[in-house]
């Protein structure tokens, strides 16, 4: 596996205003260099299901990295097709579903793109934004020739028509018009952003640009702006980011954003200057007007000079190895490997982040009421149990504490770290996004008592334990996840343990290797569901009695 360590990633989800069902899904893999983007086309049950196959195929056939790239991205998104189209045939209300998807597999200097549908991939550097992707649609085509306006295109009545997309009839890796593949320089002061419709239906790439300049160096803070950008639109639809940055993007951005200042300088000055009289400036400019705009333009220029030398070419250092550990105003702690998570936590005040730097941690954890505690890049901040733990304790403890959320770690165990509990929720509001636990003896997350919150975006895998514990009282959402081979221990009770009285939201998930019988202690309609918005990739599953109203590609 290659370590890209120059990149930093960020990714999330947003269902919109308008619609209840969230189709979108995506994966974000710095490690691997490896960025998905999925939006599920066919109504609330076939798009996301649709959308959840091709995330799981991609995956398993892009982490297996043998062959040319491009050989590998094609092989990837012609299984996902094939297997969608397979899916599709075993039951009636997943007929005709689809997806649209783009791929980025970046390397140290460059990136493959792979791409069918209307989602998009941009390549930001100096201060410009390029689409490097066509959209498959009747509006893309004719915006991408520029027959019509970018602002045009947006609001065209068939804007969300597509002829192209994942899974609606069979395909070979040579067919011609299916894939577009694309192999593009990627320089460590570029920067990559792949996102669905429901962003640029709403948002033009002017704003796009100017979001990502302002908050560069901060890939959460970009992802977040911009999903916040298409909701403060209207939010019409699920919008999803994926944000990839070089480690020197944010240097150059801040580069091109002072040579800019400069070039306008002048012309803000005079303008100003043009203001103090309906009279033609030159002619009311006095000598000393013109002494102190000189000196200020001066001044100006002086201050930017700083700025680019200060930040220039000789500045290497990764964006985010800029940020100081936690003032009493900047709200941030930021943890290095020789550095205690559970001391920054115990400094971090609600409202507040705690940011993890790539490292292995040997300590056990108590998530605090209101702090954020995020891993910098993803799955890159591992987490094992000091020497002195007993095999029972878990590794991550929310008690009685609300807002509270834990993302882009790993939690492992084995046999020189013993591991009981990857996270215990207790009477807590607390979110798990994107985290990957391995090793559990008893269960990799467990939901206690009251507990809601959720788990979003999670790898629970190859666990001796149960992978998740629902117990009496809980009501979490577990949603969009992958569970695969756990309950591998003789004394395990069984992969899930979901109790009666329970209120879960069960959505998107894959579960391999999960019998139906898991779910019979879910009120009748609860189970349904569950067997309805999840995939069982062992087989069929029977019982499911209800249909979605189909969603065509002309109705995305």
């Amino acid at each position: 596996m290659q370590t890209i360590s120059t990149l930093t990633a960020a990714g999330d989800t947003d269902p919109g205003l308008q619609r209840e069902v969230n189709e979108d899904r995506f994966h974000v893999d710095v490690a691997r260099g490896l960025f998905v983007l999925v939006d599920g086309i066919g109504g609330q049950a076939a798009g996301g299901k649709a959308a959840d196959v091709a995330l799981t195929m991609v995956r398993t056939r892009l982490e297996r990295e043998t062959g040319p790239t491009t050989d590998r991205v094609r092989e990837a998104i012609t299984i996902a097709n094939n297997e969608i189209h397979r899916v599709a045939s075993l039951r009636p209300e997943w007929t005709g579903m689809a997806c649209v998807l783009t791929v980025a597999v970046v390397g140290e200097q460059s990136a493959t793109i792979g791409h069918v549908g209307d989602t998009r991939l941009y390549k930001l550097r100096g201060d410009g934004i390029e689409k490097v992707t066509r959209d498959h649609s009747p509006v893309g085509e004719r915006e991408d020739s520029n027959e019509i306006s970018e602002i045009e295109a947006m609001r065209h009545r068939r804007r969300n028509e597509v002829y192209r997309d994942v899974g609606s009839e069979p395909h070979a890796q040579t067919d011609p018009d299916f894939i577009d593949l694309h192999e593009i320089p990627f320089e460590p002061d570029a920067a990559l952003l792949l996102c669905s419709d429901g962003l640029t239906d709403l948002v033009e790439s002017a704003s796009i640009n100017r979001i990502v300049t302002q908050l560069a160096g901060r890939p959460h803070d970009v992802v977040n702006a911009l999903i916040e950008a298409a909701n403060d639109a209207g939010g019409k639809d699920n919008v999803t980011v994926v944000y990839v940055e070089g480690k020197l993007f944010a240097a150059s951005r801040a580069r091109a954003g002072a040579v800019s200042a400069a070039a306008r300088a002048p012309r803000r000055l005079a303008a100003l200057d043009g203001q103090a009289s309906d009279a033609p400036p030159r002619e009311r400019r006095t000598t000393s007007q013109r002494v102190v705009r000189t000196a200020l333009v001066a001044l100006l220029a002086i201050a930017i000079t700083v700025a680019v030398v200060r930040w220039g070419p000789a500045w290497t250092a990764p964006a985010p190895s800029i940020v100081e550990p936690v003032t009493s105003t900047s709200g941030v702690v930021i943890v290095r490997p020789t550095e205690s998570i559970a001391e920054a936590l115990g400094r971090a005040h609600p409202g507040s982040q705690v940011v993890v730097e790539p490292g292995e941690y040997r300590e056990r954890l108590v998530l605090k009421d209101g702090v954020r505690l995020v891993s910098r890049v993803p799955r890159g901040a591992t987490i094992r149990l000091p020497g002195a733990a007993s095999e029972g304790d878990p590794a991550v403890v929310a008690a009685d504490v609300t807002n509270a959320e834990f993302a882009g770690f790993r939690i492992i165990g084995d046999a020189a770290t013993p591991l009981g509990t990857g996270v215990q929720i207790r009477g807590a509001q607390v979110s798990i996004v994107d985290v990957e636990i391995t090793g559990a003896l008893t269960v990799a997350i467990d939901f206690n008592e009251t507990a809601g919150g959720g788990v979003t975006g999670s790898d629970i895998h190859d666990n001796p334990g149960a992978a998740l514990a629902i117990r009496a009282g809980a009501s979490p959402r577990i949603a969009h996840n992958v569970f695969a081979r756990n309950g591998l221990s003789e004394r395990a009770r069984a992969s899930l343990i979901i109790e009666h009285d329970v209120e879960p939201s069960i959505v998107g998930n894959v579960f391999q290797g999960v019998a139906p019988k898991v779910f019979l202690s879910l009120r009748d309609a609860a189970r349904l569901s569950v067997m309805r918005e999840n995939w069982f990739p062992d087989g069929p599953v029977s019982g499911t009695t209800t249909s979605a109203s189909p969603r065509g590609r002309q109705g995305r």
